[in-house]
């Protein structure tokens, strides 16, 4: 095999790999102000794809015109100028979006159309033009494509698993990036002149020295950024302000604690957990479904000594976030598992007095804990006289409740006692926590029991936010594994503002903090992006000459 055919298909493997990892660390770039629903994905992969599309349509056409090998390497360059500078033009870009005030379904469409198209447009281009160079006979023009194709698509296998299991949990978003762009640049540079070289080397040192390695970001927190990371299933953010101290999943805060009172509960919607306790006052087996900062099993444990408290928490490295930052008790009652609540229900052996369910958010609820099925494993992992407590985010009326009623609708065919609560006093139809209490017999109490137990706060919370008006629930859907539009219901959610009620007033959310680009940075990379765009440009455009073309290739 010739030189040349080697440097073309490490061309065509390390563009199929660079399209899966812009795939897949961008998604860590919208998350955190767009959340991680269907539409979030869906805007992505929906920009990809069409990306590609125009990619080939044009990689084919250019290489039919001027199928030069300096060609093919000038667009790989320019793809990897391209790719280096998606995270310094992330916060600027998403900032744009958020201010125009675009929900969740067109902001991340948008934001995904300006800082992955551009790059994934030219890595499209790759595989056609590659095509046309390799074929030297038109007999041997299928096994060329296909050839290369199965190159293409073993690069995007391997940039796949390579980001999913090594990269994500390994690197922050940034460094993915730039080593992505970087090494397309490295690549291809080869037989390009002297301009290429001397942008990799301006590049290579501006990001190794300081101002390079600040980098802009884009934050879903309010306060100081105490902690920042990718994790296998979030971007989790630990911020502070004053003496609140918040873990942020996907833009949206899953727990505070007050760095004075660690043990105190300082989201409103913790302290409803306590009715489970309540309504069975035998308990001794409690199990959270959520982990987060780890607020309701703490209180939990300090306050009623005679229980155990189990806590199934899918990402590992918000337990060890939790750890670090949120005061969870080295304590032999508090048992800790790394699961997926459904599947751990499945496993488990026992059965429990009381499930506290703490998984849900505004912008993504994990379908499958949603379900009838479901809800009829969690009956089946109860005791007699258990009780469930789930937190919702929703209204109680308006176009945002569907979720709520759908909900309700679903657990009513398993739970012939439920509770609805407000977890504020906020105004029915506006966006908050709602507490479910499901009771397994019919005739639980819960004012009653709450008045019984002596918890005088919970039974005014309870008093305050109990909502007894059920609408007619045949317009409502039973949730099943078969049939959960779960995205479609909680859309109307994502888009209207949201604010959890705290001891001390309201803690609106999200608060976007942008980071902001250095400046130099993103003037460095964008003079460069620039400047190969447009050598790119000059070297595909047709000079017309008497009776032919001529065409140049830059760089």
């Amino acid at each position: 095999m010739s030189l040349g055919r080697v440097r073309i298909l490490a061309l065509v493997f390390l563009a199929g790999a660079a399209v899966m990892v812009i795939e897949l660390a961008g998604s860590r770039l919208l998350t955190p102000v767009f959340g991680s629903s269907v539409f979030v994905w869906g805007s992505i992969i929906g920009v990809v794809l069409s990306s590609l599309a125009a990619g080939y349509y044009l990689g084919g056409r250019i290489s039919d015109l001027r199928p030069d090998p300096r060609l093919l390497d000038t667009i790989v360059f320019t793809g990897g100028v391209l790719v280096i500078s998606i995270p310094f033009l992330s916060p600027v870009s998403i900032e744009a979006v958020v201010s125009a005030g675009l929900e969740e379904r067109w902001g991340a469409l948008l934001a995904s159309l300006a800082l992955l198209a551009p790059s994934n447009l030219l890595l499209g281009m790759v595989s056609p033009f590659a095509v046309k160079l390799a074929t030297s006979e038109l007999g041997e023009l299928g096994s060329s494509a296909g050839y290369l194709y199965a190159v293409s698509t073993l690069g995007s296998i391997f940039g796949t698993f390579g980001t999913v299991f090594i990269l994500i949990p390994a690197l922050d978003v940034r460094t993915i990036f730039l080593g992505v762009g970087l090494a397309l640049m490295a690549v291809s540079m080869v037989r390009l002149g002297t301009s290429s070289k001397a942008t990799f080397a301006v590049i290579l040192l501006f990001l190794l020295s300081p101002l390079g390695l600040v980098g802009g970001q884009v934050v879903a927190a309010s306060g100081q950024v105490v902690e920042s990371r990718e994790t296998p299933y979030n971007s989790l953010v630990v911020a502070r302000s004053d003496d609140l101290q918040v873990l942020y999943l996907n833009g949206l805060p899953h727990s505070g604690m007050s760095l004075k009172n660690p043990h105190e509960l300082v989201f409103t919607y913790t302290k409803f957990f306590e009715s489970a306790l309540a309504l069975n006052s035998g308990a001794d087996d409690v199990l959270f479904i959520g982990g987060g900062g780890f607020s309701g099993p703490k209180y939990f444990l300090r306050k009623y000594t005679n229980i155990t408290v189990e806590v199934v928490e899918i990402d590992p490295v918000v337990v060890e976030v939790a750890k670090k930052y949120f005061h969870v008790p080295d304590d032999e009652r508090l048992i800790i598992h790394i699961d997926d609540g459904r599947v751990f229900l499945q496993r488990v052996g026992k059965k429990f007095d009381a499930i506290i369910i703490d998984a849900y958010a505004k912008t993504y609820i994990p379908y499958h804990l949603l379900t009838l099925e479901f809800f009829r494993l969690v009956r089946d992992k109860l005791e007699s006289g258990g009780v469930v407590v789930s937190n919702i985010i929703a209204s109680v009326t308006g176009d945002t409740s569907e979720i709520l009623w759908s909900t309700y609708k679903t657990m009513s065919l398993v739970f012939p006692k439920i509770y609805v609560v407000k977890a504020s006093d906020q105004g029915a139809p506006l966006v908050q926590n709602i507490i479910l209490v499901a009771c397994v017999e019919e005739d639980c109490d819960l004012i009653g029991s709450l008045s019984r137990w002596g918890s005088r706060e919970v039974e005014y919370l309870v008093a305050r936010g109990l909502w007894s008006r059920v609408p007619d629930l045949s317009e409502y859907k039973v949730l099943t594994d078969n049939y959960s539009p779960v995205e479609s219901l909680i859309n109307p959610v994502t888009g209207k503002p949201y604010s959890v009620e705290l001891e001390s007033g309201e803690f609106s959310v999200p608060a976007i903090l942008m980071g902001g680009s250095n400046s130099l940075a993103l003037a460095v990379v964008t003079l460069a992006a620039t400047y190969w765009l447009a050598v790119l440009i000059s070297d595909v455009t047709p000079r017309r000459g008497v009776g032919q073309r001529e065409y140049t290739v830059g760089g």
